[in-house]
């Protein structure tokens, strides 16, 4: 009986150290099991820290403070930078025109006095360099453009420098000084002075893209813009209108001007896609007023010939025609057309 309580009181004891044991490896393992997850997870937060701190630097070296963006993007503008660039275009341009670099820095300094580049404000995006009144003395057209912005249309002009005489500037919101012009000069009129026919490609497309016209007069020192036959009814330069008409005939068209009340029929070979109507029926006009100014004659003496496109059916991408104008003007300075035909395409 002794030795059955004894035994029993030996399991109940081994039970209670074993139990004992357990909890005890439990709480090591759970003590340890804490202190490696909080090892790692500070190695966790170090890395991360570390790698915010890394970040931070990156921004802190790529960055500019927020004060400093307005200074930066001002100094993408130099005043003094643009006027070197205007000097080298300028000798550039002289030199393909022919003026030697000595002959060409004396007209610089002309432009310089005048400082028609406002200080680096302004561009230069064209120059001529020539005789254009034939007294022997060289004149010049100098284009200009803002610099500081990029400009729409009328952010610049057009300088003549003729002789001596007061320079005169040309600026208008609807004339684009990117540079893409085209200018000759010649008495178109016939009174004995000369006249400069002025052209300035814009940025439109579609037909003949968009183009600015002007004729200038130089006469007793000074410079005045001649009427054109379209000037000021409009906006813009609409030329003289023609309405095309495609006739009940295949590849036959026929174009209408009211200011000759003249009705002039012409072949063009049709699209695949249209179809000649049963009746005449308006299909188009012309588009974008006149271009391809040069000089031609007229009985003997100048006028001024002006190109307009003429489109059909299939929209403005349907050149069918040119229309073609004679431009003189009287003595008071109307201006008159004499004469038109088509041009078949």
């Amino acid at each position: 009986m002794k030795k059955r309580v004894s035994r029993v009181g030996n399991i109940i004891l081994i039970s209670i150290c074993m139990g004992v044991s357990f909890g005890c490896a439990s709480d090591q393992g759970a003590e340890r099991s804490g202190e490696e997850q909080a090892i790692t997870q500070s190695s966790v937060q170090e890395e991360q820290s570390a790698e915010e701190e890394n970040t931070q630097e990156i921004i802190e070296e790529t960055s500019e403070p927020e004060s400093d963006v307005p200074e930066r993007l001002a100094e993408e503008f130099s005043p003094g930078e643009q006027n070197r660039k205007n000097e080298e275009k300028f000798f550039e341009e002289a030199e393909k025109q022919g003026i030697d670099r000595q002959e060409a820095d004396t007209y610089l300094q002309i432009l310089k006095k005048d400082n028609i580049f406002q200080d680096g404000a302004m561009a230069l995006t064209g120059l001529r360099i020539d005789d254009i009144d034939g007294n022997g003395q060289m004149d010049m057209l100098v284009m200009v453009l803002d610099a500081r912005e990029t400009p729409f249309y009328g952010s610049g002009g057009l300088w003549f420098y003729m002789n001596e005489d007061e320079p005169y500037c040309f600026s208008e919101e609807d004339c684009s000084y990117y540079g893409w012009f085209d200018t000759f000069w010649d008495d178109v009129d016939n009174d004995e002075n000369v006249e400069i026919v002025f052209s300035a490609q814009g940025t439109g497309c579609g037909a003949v893209g968009d183009s600015y016209k002007a004729v200038f007069k130089y006469k007793d020192h000074s410079i005045e813009r001649m009427q054109m036959p379209s000037d000021f009814e409009e906006d813009y330069d609409c030329g003289l209108f023609v309405e095309v008409f495609q006739e009940p005939e295949a590849n036959r068209y026929s174009a209408y001007c009211p200011y000759f009340d003249e009705k002039i029929c012409f072949n063009v070979q049709n699209g695949e896609e249209l179809k000649f109507p049963d009746t005449t029926v308006s299909v188009g006009c012309n588009a974008r007023g006149f271009y391809n100014l040069c000089v031609a004659e007229y009985q003997g003496k100048n006028a001024l010939q002006a190109s307009e496109y003429l489109y059909g059916g299939g929209g403005v991408v349907n050149n069918v025609a040119t229309a073609q104008f004679l431009i003189t003007w009287e003595a008071d300075g109307t201006p008159k057309v004499v004469k038109w035909w088509i041009e078949e395409d």
